[in-house]
């Protein structure tokens, strides 16, 4: 068998393995999902909301990003382990000593934030919990990065299923047997984030050397910093629609916004799934150099993008039974939301290409012109369809931001590493899923039987998946040669 074909039965088989994981993880939430919203009110979830924001917030600020230097540089460094390993631990060194200052500030400040940005909706002890558990999540995006870079799939997996399991399991018991409502959620996070960082420390501990090196801390630095302004205006972006709306409508508005949010996120989950073996399969592809390898980039791009879409079209048709199956009607609502936010998603799929285009180029300064755009273009979207509208102002915002952002998406990460992209066939895509999606709206505001109201929507997936087909960017010799590879690779 030729090396071309082990590295494609490699990554069919590895990102089967990380989507049945996401799957996994997303039916536990989803199983679990009837049972805490018939205990906890839309304001609990909003309140567990800001515990969250806050949490991702404060560790994306401190981390400058680090992590992704250990990523890029995993791959320039994987045949010589000692060398990753000073960079590694000398990086962590770092983290830990940014994280301990920094928390020292937030116990002394958490009652100001508690007040003039929460609005006193999360009280000042929570804010110190959220930091705690935003570290933990940091040194877990950390280390399975490097799983994920070492093409440990099966690894990463378990790691991902069991975390989710953790928290829902925990989560359950303080429900039970405390009656909590959103401290059951909390804890539930902060536990088996803990659990998860002991785990994975335990697994990496190979790669600890108790060695400190400036330069190499120097090397990773130089290589994240120009993500800071990126990454702080990514992190504006993802929390001030959630302020806004907790300052004009609320904690349960922001339930509407996130649950809307979380049942379109499948298809980020999905996004991310082929994401995790896509970077490496760039980067190792990019190493080898020419126009074969790049052919290669854009072939296996475009076939991501057929499959996403159709899931993004199932998603965005079928949220309205999962919201109806698995919540209570106080959470209805954010039915409205999830088709704008699967948008919100798909409009990133630019993004699965800029990512490593700047990460191999070393170019990640390039990054800050789409942030910043879509940050400012966000925030005034924010600030005139939130007071009217709501979570479905905030959600619109969001979607048109990420929308404008493809376009120097594009332009940026072609002239980092330039690749011979069809651009036609790129904006026709979203074209035709934008065309098929119109009718949504529409659909969910009929009052018919709801087995011709699925049987409608079955026939508006099937045939988007026949013009998909018609027009090539689907062929059934594809689809047939992505399950025999799929087959084959768990079979040997």
């Amino acid at each position: 068998m030729s090396k071309n074909n082990l590295t494609q039965k490699g990554f069919y088989k590895d990102s089967s393995i990380y989507l049945s994981a996401a799957l996994i993880s997303t039916a536990i939430s989803f199983i679990t999902l009837p049972i805490f919203t018939r205990y906890l009110s839309p304001a609990d979830y909003g309140v567990f909301a800001l515990f969250a924001l806050f949490a991702n917030v404060s560790s994306g600020f401190i981390s400058i990003g680090i992590h992704k230097a250990t990523y890029r540089y995993f791959f320039k460094f994987k045949g010589d382990k000692k060398r990753f390993s000073i960079l590694n631990s000398s990086n962590l060194v770092f983290i830990i000593i940014s994280f301990f200052l920094s928390g020292f500030l937030i116990y002394h400040l958490s009652n100001w934030i508690s007040f003039k940005i929460f609005d006193g909706r999360i009280i000042p002890s929570l804010i110190q919990l959220s930091f705690i558990n935003g570290f933990m999540q940091f040194l877990i995006t950390y280390f399975t990065g490097i799983l994920n870079a070492q093409n440990r799939a099966i690894a990463f997996s378990v790691i991902t299923v069991m975390s989710a399991l953790l928290r829902n399991v925990i989560s359950l018991f303080f429900v039970f047997q405390y009656s909590f409502t959103y401290l059951a959620k909390i804890y539930g996070a902060i536990l088996s984030h803990g659990i998860i960082t002991v785990c994975l420390i335990i697994l990496f501990r190979n790669l600890f050397i108790f060695r400190f090196s400036l330069s190499d801390l120097k090397t990773s630095i130089k290589f994240s910093y120009p993500q800071i302004p990126r990454d702080m205006m990514s992190l504006a972006y993802s929390s001030f629609d959630k302020v806004m709306l907790n300052k004009f409508k609320g904690l349960t508005s922001i339930t509407h916004y996130m649950f809307g949010a979380n049942f379109a996120g499948l298809i980020k989950t999905i996004m991310d799934a082929f994401g995790r073996t896509w970077t490496p399969f760039f980067l190792n592809k990019a190493h080898q150099g020419g126009s074969e390898a790049k052919s290669a980039i854009i072939e296996r791009y475009f076939n991501m993008i057929s499959i996403i879409s159709i899931f993004g079209l199932g998603i965005i048709y079928f949220s309205e039974e999962a919201v109806k199956l698995l919540t209570t009607e106080e959470f209805y609502p954010s039915i409205y939301v999830v088709p704008i936010y699967v948008f919100y998603f798909l409009f990133g799929i630019p993004g699965m290409l800029l990512a490593p285009q700047l990460m191999f180029a070393e170019k990640m300064a390039y990054g800050i012109p789409t942030t910043f755009i879509s940050v400012v273009l966000n925030i005034i979207l924010n600030l005139i369809l939130i007071p009217k509208f709501g979570a479905v102002g905030a959600a619109i915002a969001t979607m048109i931001a990420s929308m404008l952002m493809c376009f120097p998406s594009t332009y940026f990460g072609q002239k980092a590493y330039y690749l011979p992209l069809n651009y036609w066939k790129l904006f026709s895509v979203f074209l035709i899923l934008f065309i098929f999606t119109l009718p949504v709206y529409y659909i969910l505001e009929l009052n018919i039987n709801f087995i011709i109201k699925i049987a409608i929507k079955i026939g508006i997936i099937l045939s988007f998946i026949l013009i998909e087909i018609r027009f090539g960017y689907i062929s059934i010799d594809k689809i047939n040669k992505f399950y025999n590879k799929v087959k084959i690779s768990f079979t040997t």
